[in-house]
């Protein structure tokens, strides 16, 4: 069996140049940028309750971000 090894962490998001932008589906206006990874991000995933998401890059490490409460309470206008 092929046994692999992952580093997590939940360091501070303002390490790093590469950044995950967000984009609001219909609008295509950029909401929200998180920086982090030291290399290229291959995958972001979001957790089932909406309330954070994982990122991997190449740099071999996968962040965790929890969202913070004001981000529920914005309103986008249209």
């Amino acid at each position: 069996m092929d046994k692999r090894e992952a580093t997590v962490t939940t360091t501070s998001t303002r390490i790093g140049k590469f950044e995950a932008r967000f984009f609001h589906l219909a609008f295509e206006e950029e909401f929200g940028r998180v920086k982090g990874h030291f290399r290229p991000i291959n995958s972001v995933a979001f957790h089932p309750d909406g309330k954070s998401y994982s990122s991997g890059g190449e740099d071999g490490y996968v962040h965790i971000h929890y969202l913070d409460p004001q981000y529920f309470e914005f309103e986008f206008e249209v």
